[in-house]
């Protein structure tokens, strides 16, 4: 790539359409190979194993499965159980979660991942939940999870808490059924 764009500037001053080596020449070729570098490393080489070896970063994409526990605060005990389907989307630079139940909708609003020395990874996000129509008890909230993944990253034990408009907490258990998007 480097070689066609230094060819195509070299071929446009030898034909008249750019005067010497303007001094914006280099900054743009660097933009360029900036961008296209980028952009192949991000839809392409970040999805190779080679590369989440070597920078130690998961693949998190894909569909997993999840069966949740909503715990009351006061007693510890169990009120409520619920299943959900998470979609996770990956790229180099973005990571964005989705959940969803037959009550409601989550999104991540905001995602990082850890690597903990010994411990493994830990996906830690905020979200925004939706109910669904039609669903007089649910009301819209932000909440917080973080998951626990395990060593092969094929299942995750995980905890939440909610507030800004629904006060709950508990713990989910996912397992992965799809990999990659």
């Amino acid at each position: 790539m480097a070689v066609i764009i230094a060819s195509a500037i070299t071929y446009a001053e030898r034909w008249g359409f750019l005067h010497a080596r303007a001094y914006w020449t280099l900054p743009l070729t660097a933009t360029i190979f900036y961008t296209l570098g980028h952009l192949a490393f991000d839809k392409w080489a970040w999805r190779t194993w080679l590369v989440h070896f070597v920078l130690d970063i998961p693949d998190l994409r894909g569909k997993w499965d999840c069966v949740g526990e909503s715990i009351d605060p006061a007693t510890g005990g169990v009120i409520y159980n619920w299943t959900a389907e998470v979609v996770i989307s990956q790229s180099w630079e973005k990571i964005r979660i989705y959940s969803e139940t037959k009550h409601s909708r989550s999104r991540s609003v905001a995602a990082s991942i850890l690597v903990e020395e010994g411990v493994g990874y830990i996906l830690m996000y905020s979200y925004r939940n939706e109910p669904r129509p039609g669903e007089p008890e649910l009301k819209a909230h932000y909440g917080y999870a973080e998951w626990h993944i395990s060593q092969d990253g094929s299942t995750a034990e995980a905890t939440y808490f909610n507030g800004g408009g629904r006060y709950t907490g508990g713990c989910m258990k996912l397992t992965r059924k799809t990999r990659g998007n």
